[in-house]
């Protein structure tokens, strides 16, 4: 789930099209670092653009690579501009990618809305679902590497704050979208205006800053000036915006800056005080996590790395070193010379804290901690001045490890998350039942759950919950998840018992609350637009009549729009092939060009043809798309408040299915059927189209765009109207695919 734009070239020369960005860097006030596999161009703070090298035969490839959504619009459009000089000092070819599609349109408000907006959507509504799948804190876009922050139930850690999805949720009902952005984003508008200076600023103060005198380090004397200077230029450029004067006035007195006025500015009002490093932070090492002040810096030395706090009285100091080792191997090490003050079990690990003493001559005591965890040894050494505060200081510092510990699904589970974020519901499917049933827990069957609800396949889902019933009699989700699959098959008492064991065993759950009302209120989950009854039966007879008698139709279990049925006509002696109809499609009038009206279009259903062979019940990709592209047909008219009609295409993207290279599919009137077929006349002078559906290769979907309808099917006169997937290419240079 990100929004980004990926870029290729080539050049002769890696220095030459490094110091071309030096160039363009200075224009756009940017900075770039090189080295000789790749670039770096920095626009803003977080904002990079990435140049990666490759060398080819004669050429060196260049790929750029930048993703955008955290940021904002405002990024995205400063980066292409930089793009747009590349391209335009280039001598190559450059090829653009932009998943906003911006680089074409250039319409910066249809951006933001479509794409950071809808983003910004989909990542409060994704972490107020994971926050009910586990109460424990949370993070989005953060790099994990660097250290993360104290957890709060309930809340979620970002670049730009800690946020309370539930709370998030409410803003965008009350206030919009738009409000959320500008404080969300921090290059929300097209320019570098008061906004992006303050918000700028106080994503360093969130995420870097230690809040501690500069004349500690450079490294805090960077972050403070950094910060003070951006609140600044957003203070000088609008006095009307919130402003965060607490946290401002304090970094000007940990500068020793004179601040300017801010008397009159209005004041930021955050929901949690600013600044994760104002409080302990967690930092790993291995498979091994331990807290610290946030304030700390690190160093590194040529014998050792760590933590200290460079205080000139009561200072600490920590020093690291881990070792991977097979666990047969792990051991203490021998230590008969100082005195050991404890031992003991924690969370997957275990550990021996040893007293070292301190010289004579100095006011450092230092006490050393052993640690053992799953193929990893650890050691800490804790310098402290006096022994009264090493003791305490270590006694705290062991109180607080942690460790992790191989899950074999880890991978598994990480990848469901992503796929998860992207909707793409079927790979968890197919990747969770490769899982042997003996093997599989009850948490990856409560995902394959979700999956089956996210689909609409609610008994499926019920089925499996089922199955994990025992493990889960105090888990709020699983009752959750089976209340979401009875109501949206309108079994609202099942629905609601569900529900409310969910919200006994988590009482802060809105949803359950909402949807336990709707139970009540005998509020069904959908109401789609159905054909009256004299319609449908008008249409069934018309599908009996013109393409075969149905014995099998495949009924549709949630319909949240409209209820597409698909009627089954089996292969006979004189149609040796199996007939798909639509039936629900037609409910919907489409919206037809007002010039049209008179042709009575706004109603139609989907026909298609398969070969005997065809595996129908099969629900395996390369068996079942025919199927789902008759639901994506009749439902994209709906969708987009659209119409289809005759010699209307419609691109998948890619190919249907790994058995095949056909991509997208025209629509053109029933083929292999008698005189009337194509309409069918409702009792009420209405009329309802059918149309079939022809599978196409992307050469011959461009050359119909080029070229027409008619044009494309001349060329394609001895097709056949039976779907073949292997069928030849009839655009000139293409030929019968192989198998």
């Amino acid at each position: 789930m990100s929004i980004g734009f990926r870029l290729t070239t080539k050049c002769k020369s890696i220095s030459s099209f490094q110091k071309l960005l030096d160039v363009v860097a200075a224009r756009h006030e940017a900075s770039v670092s090189h080295t000789e596999d790749y670039s770096e161009l920095s626009v803003c703070r977080l904002g990079n653009i990435f140049f990666n090298y490759e060398q080819e035969e004669d050429d060196i490839a260049v790929i750029g690579d930048c993703q955008t959504n955290l940021l904002g619009a405002g990024f995205h459009k400063a980066a292409i501009d930089i793009v747009d000089e590349l391209v335009e000092l280039r001598d190559f070819s450059t090829e653009v990618e932009d998943d906003t599609e911006y680089y074409e349109h250039r319409d910066f408000e249809r951006m933001r809305s479509e794409h950071f907006y809808r983003w910004l959507n989909a990542i409060v509504e994704l972490c107020r679902e994971r926050m009910k799948e586990n109460c424990s804190m949370s993070a989005i876009c953060w790099d994990c590497n660097k250290y993360m922050p104290r957890g709060i139930e309930g809340t979620v850690v970002s670049p730009f704050g800690r946020i309370c999805p539930e709370h998030l949720v409410e803003r965008i009902k009350d206030e919009g979208i738009e409000r959320l952005a500008s404080e969300f984003f921090m290059w929300n508008n097209e320019e570098r205006d008061a906004l992006f200076y303050r918000n700028t600023a106080l994503s360093a103060l969130w995420e870097d800053c230690y809040f501690m005198p500069s004349a500690r380090s450079e490294e805090d004397m960077e972050i403070n000036s950094f910060i003070i200077e951006n609140l600044e230029k957003a203070a000088a450029m609008d006095t009307s915006l919130a402003f965060p004067k607490e946290d401002y006035l304090l970094l000007c007195r940990l500068v020793e800056k004179e601040p300017v006025d801010v008397s009159a500015l209005p004041d930021f009002i955050s929901e949690f005080p600013i600044g994760y490093r104002k409080d302990k932070v967690t930092y790993t090492l291995g498979n091994l996590k331990f807290d610290l002040p946030g304030n700390y810096l690190y160093f590194e030395e040529d014998d050792s790395r760590g933590y200290y706090d460079g205080e000139d009285e009561n200072w600490h100091v920590v020093r690291m070193l881990a070792y991977s080792m097979p666990d047969d191997e792990a051991d203490y090490l021998e230590d008969d010379e100082n005195v050991l003050i404890e031992e003991k079990f924690f969370e997957n690990g275990k550990y021996r804290l040893y007293d070292l003493g301190g010289e004579e001559d100095s006011d450092e005591y230092v006490c050393q901690c052993q640690i053992i965890t799953e193929h990893q040894f650890t050691l800490f050494t804790l310098s402290c001045e006096g022994k009264d505060e090493a003791m305490g200081f270590s006694a705290d510092f062991i109180d607080h490890l942690t460790a992790t510990k191989t899950n074999k699904h880890d991978k598994l589970l990480q990848q469901i998350e992503q796929w998860n974020a992207d909707d793409e519901e079927q790979k968890i499917i197919d990747a969770i039942l490769k899982v042997p049933e003996e093997e599989r827990t009850a948490e990856l069957t409560g995902l394959l759950a979700r999956s089956y609800n996210n689909q609409g396949n609610y008994n499926e889902a019920i089925e499996q919950l089922l199955s994990v019933k025992e493990e889960c009699k105090e888990d709020a989700l699983w009752f959750y998840r089976l209340g979401y699959a009875y109501y949206y098959l309108n079994q609202l008492d099942k629905a609601q018992k569900a529900f409310e064991r969910s919200l006994e065993l988590d009482p802060s759950d809105e949803d359950a609350k909402e949807y336990i009302e709707n139970c009540k209120n005998g509020v069904l989950p959908h109401n789609p637009e159905m054909y009256e009854e004299e319609e449908l039966d008008a249409l069934e007879a018309h599908i009996d009549k013109f393409f075969g008698h149905s014995d099998h139709v495949f009924h549709e279990i949630a319909s949240p729009d409209i209820h597409v049925d698909i009627f089954i006509v089996e292969p006979t002696a004189e149609r040796n092939y199996y007939t798909l109809v639509t039936s629900g499609m037609g409910a919907h009038r489409m919206n037809v060009p007002k010039e049209l009206a008179e042709y009575k279009l706004e109603r139609a259903e989907i026909v298609v043809y398969l070969p005997a062979d065809w595996n129908i019940s099969d629900h395996e990709e390369k068996n079942y798309w025919p199927l789902r592209w008759l639901k994506i047909l009749a439902r994209l008219p709906l969708e987009e408040d659209s119409w289809l009609g005759w010699g209307h295409s419609v691109p998948n993207g890619k190919p249907f299915a790994e058995n095949t290279q056909l991509s997208s599919v025209l629509l053109i009137n029933p083929e292999n059927v008698e005189e009337g077929a194509a309409v069918c006349q409702l009792p009420n002078g209405e009329e309802v189209n059918f149309y079939q559906m022809i599978p196409l290769y992307e050469e011959e979907v461009n050359f119909k765009i080029q070229n027409g309808a008619e044009t494309l099917l001349g060329k394609m006169g001895e097709i056949s109207a039976v779907v073949d997937i292997h069928r030849l290419n009839v655009c000139e240079g293409f030929g019968r695919p192989k198998e």
